[in-house]
C-alpha cells in the first residue's frame, strides 16, 4: 500500500505533498460545516471572556494568513469534497516561542458518522525511536540541541487536497462568519506526522551528497521537529552546524532555539536562531533546557530531574496514583530505583481490585503521600549527560548486571571509561525495570520462582544491551553480571538441556549477547539489586552502586 506521494518541490525549494487517503471513506464523508459552526461558536464565547486569549488567538489566525498558511475561499464555492475542521487554544505558558497553539480536530464526526481521520492513512514511523536518539546524545562529547520552527506549516499540501482542510474564523461576534482553507500539513490530522517527518528523511536523501554530515544528522538523530545531535570535535560542531542550517533552510525549515554544552559552538551560530537562556545564563543553575522532557544543564552538560505537579484531590485513588507515577519522565532508567517503587505500588493496587475512582484504604494512602514527599529530592540530583566515550582512549568496556527480587527485577548498563594517563570513569547508561507477574490460579498461571525471575532479569539485560548496539556501537569487552549461579549455569549449558520456560530464554539470551562474556558477581556487589527492589531519591543519592554521585571502582575490577 502506497501511502505517500510527494509533488515537485516548488519554485522555493519546499515540499508539497499529497494527503494519504483513503478514497473509498473520503467519498462518503458527509456534512461537517453544521457541527464545526456549532463548536466554533462555543470557541467564541471562551474568546469573549477571556481578552488576553482573544488577542492572542486573533494574532495567531493573523499570521497563519500573512504567512500564506490559510486563505480564504468565497462563500459560494462548494465542494463536495470539503471537510470542516472544529478548532481550540491550547495554551503552553512555559514555552519560549509559541505560548498559543492551534490545535484543529480533524477526529471530528460529520453528518455521516465519518471524520477526515477515518479517512486518513497514518503512515508508517519513519525516524529512530527516542530512546535511541537520547542514547546516542550521552556518547558525544560536544552536543547540539534545535527544533525546527513550525515544521508541520513548512509542509504545502497540495491544491486538490486543501478543501479538506476547512476552518470557521471571524475577527468578531459582529461580522459573517468567513471559511478559510489551510493550505499546509495541519496538526490534528491523522497523517501529519508521518508527513512532516517523511520530508525530513527526503530531505535527508536529497543532501547526502551535497550536505553528507547533515544528511546523515537529520536521517537519524531527529525526534519529531527536535533534533539532539553530536560531535567529537569543535571543528566538525561547526563544519555540521553550518551545513544543517543551510540544507534545512533550503526546504523553508528554520533551526532554531540551539543549544550547546559549548560555548564555541554555540558562537557559530546567528544569534537570532540561538536559545536566549543558553546564553544568557550560561553559568547559572537555573539555565535549563528541556530536552524531549528531559531537563538538560549545559552550563555543567548534566541531565537533572524537576518534581511533577501533583493532583490537588485529598483523596488518592488509584487513577490519580497511576497519573501521578505518569508524569515522571525517566527514559533512559537514570532514576529506575525510585519508579520501581511507583510499579511495585500499583500492582499492589491492582491486587485489591478496587474501583479506578475509590478512595484508597488508609496506609496505602499514607504511602503515596510519603513517596510524593520524597520524591521532592529529585530536585537535588544530577546525572552526568556525557558518558566519557571518544576514540582516543585506551580501553572501553560495557559492563551490564540483573537481579530480581520477589516483587520486581531490573537490568543496568555502565560503561567504563580508561584514558591512555590511567585516569577511569565510569558512568550509567540505561537501566530498566520490571514487576513480577502475578499469580493468577484461573489462567493456570503460578507464582514465578526466583531463579526464573533471575533469568527474565537477564533476558531483559540482553534486550537492553541489544537497544545500546541498535543505536550506537561502542568498541571494546563487554561483560554481563549476574548474582544467581543457577541463572550461569543455565546460560552456560546448550538451551535443549532444559525445559520450554527455560530454553526459550537461554536461547535469545546466547544470541544477542554472543559478543560478551557472562560473569558471577556477589549480591553486595551488584548494582541492579538497588533497580529490583527500589530506592528513595534521598537513598539513590548516597548510594555509590549507583552511578549518580560516584561509583565504587572495585566492583568491576576489585
Amino acid at each position: 500500500m502506497i501511502f505517500f506521494c510527494f509533488t515537485v518541490r516548488d519554485a522555493d525549494g519546499r515540499f508539497v505533498v499529497t494527503l494519504p487517503k483513503k478514497e473509498y471513506i473520503i467519498e462518503q464523508l458527509g456534512d461537517s460545516k453544521a457541527i464545526a459552526l456549532k463548536r466554533f461558536h462555543g470557541l467564541e464565547r471562551r474568546l469573549e471572556a477571556n481578552d488576553t486569549l482573544k488577542r492572542l488567538y486573533g494574532e495567531l489566525i493573523q499570521e497563519y494568513l500573512s504567512m500564506g498558511h490559510m486563505r480564504e475561499i468565497d462563500q459560494e464555492y462548494c465542494d463536495a469534497r470539503s471537510y470542516y475542521m472544529p478548532h481550540h487554544a491550547v495554551l503552553k505558558p512555559d514555552s519560549t516561542t509559541t505560548k498559543l497553539r492551534v490545535v484543529f480536530d480533524g477526529s471530528c464526526r460529520s453528518s455521516s458518522g465519518l471524520s477526515l481521520n477515518d479517512g486518513l492513512m497514518v503512515g508508517p514511523v519513519v525516524q529512530e525511536d527516542l530512546l535511541s536518539i537520547i542514547l546516542r546524545f550521552r556518547f558525544w562529547r560536544f552536543v547540539l540541541v534545535a527544533d525546527i520552527a513550525k515544521m508541520y506549516r513548512m509542509v504545502r499540501v497540495a491544491d486538490a487536497d486543501q478543501s479538506l482542510q476547512r476552518i470557521l474564523w471571524r475577527n468578531s461576534p459582529n461580522v459573517s462568519v468567513r471559511i478559510f482553507q489551510l493550505t499546509t500539513v495541519t496538526y490534528g490530522t491523522a497523517s501529519a506526522p508521518y508527513l512532516a517527518t517523511k520530508c525530513l528523511q527526503r530531505l535527508a536523501s536529497d543532501g547526502a551528497t551535497s550536505h553528507k554530515a547533515a544528511a546523515k544528522v537529520i536521517e537519524k538523530d531527529f525526534y519529531v521537529d527536535d533534533l539532539l545531535t553530536g560531535t567529537d570535535s569543535l571543528g566538525e560542531g561547526t563544519v555540521l552546524t553550518s551545513e544543517l542550517i543551510d540544507l534545512t533552510s533550503s526546504a523553508g525549515f528554520e533551526l532554531r532555539k540551539w543549544s550547546s554544552n559549548s560555548f564555541e559552538l554555540l558562537s557559530s551560530i546567528p544569534p537570532h536562531l540561538r536559545d536566549d537562556r543558553t546564553i544568557l545564563e550560561l553559568d547559572s543553575s537555573r539555565s535549563t533546557v528541556k530536552t524531549l522532557g528531559l531537563i538538560w544543564e549545559p552550563s555543567n552538560d548534566c541531565f537533572r530531574f524537576a518534581v511533577p505537579h501533583w493532583s490537588t484531590e485529598t483523596a488518592i485513588t488509584k487513577r490519580i496514583a497511576l497519573a501521578d507515577t505518569a508524569r515522571i519522565f525517566d527514559p533512559l532508567g537514570l532514576i529506575g530505583p525510585v519508579i520501581v517503587q511507583a510499579k511495585i505500588f500499583l500492582q499492589e493496587l491492582w491486587k485489591l481490585k478496587s474501583n479506578w475512582d475509590d478512595p484508597l484504604p488508609k496506609e496505602h494512602q499514607n504511602f503515596w503521600v510519603e513517596y510524593r514527599l520524597n520524591l521532592s529530592a529529585l530536585d537535588t540530583l544530577s546525572v552526568p549527560r556525557w558518558t566519557g566515550f571518544r576514540s582516543t582512549l585506551a580501553s572501553t568496556e560495557i559492563h551490564g548486571y540483573c537481579d530480581a527480587s520477589e516483587v520486581a527485577y531490573g537490568a543496568c548498563l555502565y560503561i567504563r571509561c580508561k584514558s591512555v594517563d590511567g585516569s577511569v570513569t565510569v558512568r550509567l547508561i540505561t537501566s530498566k525495570s520490571r514487576v513480577a507477574p502475578l499469580e493468577d490460579l484461573t489462567r493456570k498461571k503460578k507464582k514465578q520462582s526466583i531463579p526464573r525471575l533471575e533469568l527474565s532479569s537477564a533476558l531483559l539485560l540482553s534486550h537492553l544491551y541489544e537497544k545500546l548496539c541498535s543505536s550506537f556501537e561502542p568498541p571494546g569487552k563487554v561483560y554481563f553480571w549476574t548474582d544467581s549461579m543457577i541463572v550461569k549455569c543455565w546460560l552456560s549449558s546448550l538451551p535443549s538441556r532444559w525445559q520450554a520456560f527455560v530454553a526459550h530464554r537461554v536461547s535469545e539470551i546466547q544470541h544477542i549477547t554472543k559478543k560478551g562474556v557472562w560473569n558471577h558477581i556477589a549480591g553486595a556487589d551488584n548494582p541492579a539489586d538497588i533497580i529490583s527492589r527500589g530506592m528513595t531519591p534521598t537513598q539513590l543519592q548516597y548510594q555509590p552502586l549507583w552511578v549518580l554521585c560516584g561509583y565504587v571502582e572495585r566492583i568491576l575490577h576489585g
